[in-house]
């Protein structure tokens, strides 16, 4: 449902995210389901129904399967692999029993994300659009400007999720550090031009093509001309230009075709110094961009919104003191840095002349010793992000996430990262008469307590031997072992000091 009206625009507001792509749309939802009360906003009258990022990974697939929305995207296409600059990968290097999934257009997941985020109380008001945003001692006073008339609005706290040319990183003066481009593709939705499925893309002498279907007889083609000169972004694409780059690079034509929508896009790649300014912050695309290698752009967005919720909403309604999401910053600060980084030596790998091809010769070498290819593969795949809990001494599996299919719920038979999908909070205990179930009782409204056993497999040692674990509300486990000690004080760092 859109709402235009001004009477849906409240006076005051919580948190005010601006934008509704699938990042500010899982933020809202994961703001909501946390008992948040967000206004979601969108510059533009009706989603744009591009089809853009085409698909998910395997960290993206187990939160949407922790959340219980999974099954809401149906028609996935899973893949069995991965791939690192166009260099295959087999799935079984993957450190998950879960595979990506591709042929999805961003317009599908948008729909999706807002029916989920509409269930929860999260709505998307459109076209409401920042116009200002000025400082106040609690929080921002922004100016929206909507259809016909403008609406001011206190927000607590605002966040931009707005992409990369971002109005609240602007209104906020967020220093960036940019890579100019150094290579350019050009991208189409096509139809009725037969194009091979080949997803990981083919390099050859004059540059690289890839093509996928996508389903009702369109089909994605991307062309990276070496020969082609560097084009102002946002510069309008022709059919005509994407089938001379397609002939020049593959020296065959380009069967005649309706073209449905077309776009370019670069390596250049972006950094704020920053993902929070006070009560402000950055989520997605406003914070980084980068070239799109590996389908991560939009997945690493939908991270960032999931990390980023639960603590927006316990600081914003008061159970859990400011300082809390310095942690947003402090976890996904090094993930944005290394994406931009495996992402650029991507780009180097496969968008370059023939000179770069014994390094690839070399790789794919590499990629013959199983610890190279669960490296790369659970790079691309957001599998090797670690966090750190502030727990002395800790080791794996503290930091890492709760995978799916490693403890099931002795009481229902239910894997037992499904439990999150309550929003709350996990104590997985594998006995039930352990001290830290009466020990928790404090934070009884935010966090539930789980029997539960595991399911023993090659990559998951460390968590089936842990008797206990503290997992918070975004999956990644804060505390396992016996000190109970430890275990109090993860609980009052991650979800607030318990009431009196």
């Amino acid at each position: 449902m859109t709402l235009h009206a001004a009477e849906a625009i409240p006076s005051h507001v919580p948190v005010l995210v601006v934008g509704a792509g699938p990042t500010g749309l899982m933020l809202g939802a994961e703001l909501a389901l946390h008992g948040g009360r967000p206004l979601v906003i969108d510059a533009l009258p009706r989603p744009n129904g591009q089809s853009r990022a085409l698909g998910f990974t395997v960290r993206t697939l187990e939160i949407f399967k922790q959340r219980g929305i999974l099954g809401r995207f149906r028609g996935l296409a899973q893949v069995p692999g991965v791939h690192f600059a166009g260099l295959n990968i087999d799935g079984d290097h993957l450190s998950s029993t879960m595979r990506p999934a591709n042929q999805y257009p961003q317009s599908r997941t948008e729909e999706v994300l807002a029916a989920w985020a509409e269930e929860l109380g999260a709505p998307v008001r459109r076209p409401w659009k920042l116009t200002s945003m000025e400082p106040t001692d609690a929080g921002y006073r922004c100016v929206l400007s909507g259809p016909d008339e403008q609406k001011t609005v206190e927000a607590d706290y605002v966040v931009g999720c707005d992409g990369a040319a971002s109005v609240v990183r602007d209104a906020i003066g967020m220093p960036i550090d940019r890579t100019p481009p150094s290579v350019q593709m050009l991208l189409g939705d096509l139809r009725g031009c037969g194009l091979p499925n080949e997803p990981f893309g083919v390099k050859h002498e004059k540059g690289m093509v890839m093509s996928a279907p996508l389903g009702d007889g369109t089909e994605r083609l991307i062309v990276c001309d070496f020969s082609q000169p560097m084009r102002a972004q946002g510069t309008p694409v022709t059919q005509a230009e994407i089938k001379a780059a397609y002939e020049n690079v593959v020296g065959a034509p380009l069967a005649d075709g309706d073209c449905l929508w077309a776009s370019s896009f670069s390596d250049a790649s972006s950094l704020v110094e920053s993902y929070r300014s006070g009560r402000a912050l950055l989520v997605g695309d406003s914070a980084h961009t980068h070239l799109p290698a590996g389908g991560q752009g939009m997945n690493v967005s939908i991270q960032d919104a999931v990390n980023l919720g639960w603590k927006l909403a316990s600081v914003s309604q008061g159970r859990a003191p400011d300082a809390l999401l310095d942690s947003y910053h402090t976890e996904r600060y090094p993930v944005g840095r290394e994406l931009l980084l495996n992402t650029a030596a991507q780009g180097q790998m496969f968008l370059r002349g023939p000179e770069i091809d014994p390094l690839r010769e070399v790789v794919r070498r590499l990629l013959n010793i199983r610890e190279v290819s669960v490296l790369l593969a659970d790079g691309v795949s957001g599998l090797d992000i670690h966090y750190d809990m502030g727990v002395p001494g800790a080791s794996p599996p503290v930091g890492d996430r709760l995978p799916p299919n490693v403890f099931h719920n002795v009481d229902t038979g239910d894997d037992v990262v499904e439990e999150l999908r309550h929003g709350s909070a996990l104590l997985v205990l594998q006995s039930p008469d352990s001290p830290a179930a009466s020990l928790v009782e404090p934070w009884q409204g935010q966090l539930r307590v789980v029997h539960a056993e595991p399911r023993r497999t090659h990559w998951n040692e460390d968590l089936a031997a842990s008797p206990e674990l503290f997992v918070r509300p975004d999956g990644h486990v804060a505390w396992a072992g016996t000190d109970f000690d430890e275990l109090s004080a993860s609980l009052s760092r991650w979800l607030g000091e318990p009431a009196a």
